[in-house]
């Protein structure tokens, strides 16, 4: 819940991420209606925080697995993308490192956070 008040001061979004899965998906794996495939993901992925939002509540429901997709759909698999980033910054001696610890960086972390947690909790059952 945190992760999607971040997420949504920010106005991140994981629709580029998604974007740039299906383009490379299509590069290796092209037949038709592959696109209607990806349309549900990139309008979910496209709500950002309120997805990420929904995914929070439905953790709290007990429905850890759809919570966990909407999370890692609204949060656009961010953790590929932040860690890119972070290492880009830190390898590159004149770039700072202050863009990668905005209201975005910490809405990816704590989604992942959130995504670690579910998943210890499914592990437990």
């Amino acid at each position: 819940m945190v992760s999607s008040l971040f997420l949504f001061i920010s106005g991140t979004n994981g629709f580029s991420n998604w974007v740039k899965i299906r383009n490379i998906v299509a590069n290796y794996v092209n037949f038709p209606g592959m696109d209607d495939l990806f349309v549900p993901i990139l309008i979910v992925a496209s709500l950002g925080a309120f997805s990420v939002f929904a995914g929070g509540i439905l953790a709290l429901k007990k429905k850890r697995l759809s919570g966990r997709i909407l999370i890692l759909l609204g949060s656009g698999a961010g953790l590929i993308g932040f860690v890119f980033n972070l290492l880009v910054s830190i390898a590159i001696p004149n770039l700072s490192l202050s863009p990668y610890l905005s209201f975005s960086s910490l809405g990816v972390v704590f989604a992942l956070l959130a995504q670690i947690f579910l998943r210890k909790k499914d592990n437990k059952k």
